[in-house]
């Protein structure tokens, strides 16, 4: 009777958890998945990733012919500590493991209205807009001056505690 229970008690996990494990993601996806159909019109969509310093970073599925401009304004456009002069497209090699990188100039087409290079989004593309320099040093003191406060403020009690 017990083996029967434990069977059974098995049995419920099994299917109770086959419900919630989600089905691994291959580490390569074919061109077929990069592409989606809108759900709100007829038109093709494809999936691209766009991390750093945009308003709001992560996967967005844009109509194919979309530019780089195109989909940071989808993103929310950039943030005030977004170094626009260098944003980069990785995009997966058409043969090899490798992928191409490229470094585009949007502070430039911004400045000067000049779109030459301001290239079009392919499918699994990722955008990545990094931070300015200053930014990292801006943020390095901000740890260091908190970590000088807190210092003292131990010290402080020390002195306090210990005073005669």
């Amino acid at each position: 009777m017990q083996k029967i229970v434990i069977i059974f008690l098995i049995t419920i996990l099994t299917i109770t958890l086959s419900g919630q494990i989600q089905p691994s993601i291959p580490a390569t996806r074919s061109d077929a998945s990069r592409y989606v159909m809108s759900a709100k019109s007829d038109a093709l969509l494809m999936t691209v990733k766009v991390w750093g310093e945009v308003q709001k970073p992560g996967l967005y599925d844009v109509p194919i012919g979309t530019d780089i401009v195109e989909l940071l304004s989808s993103a929310g456009g950039p943030t005030s500590r977004a170094k626009l002069s260098k944003v980069k497209i990785i995009r997966e090699a058409t043969s090899g493991p490798e992928h191409i990188v490229s470094i585009i100039n949007i502070k430039e087409f911004l400045d000067t209205g000049n779109a030459e290079n301001i290239v079009e989004i392919k499918a699994n593309d990722t955008i990545v807009v990094p931070i300015k320099p200053i930014q990292y040093l801006s943020t390095s003191l901000s740890w260091t001056t908190q970590i000088i406060n807190v210092l003292y403020f131990i010290t402080m009690l020390d002195y306090y505690r210990t005073r005669p």
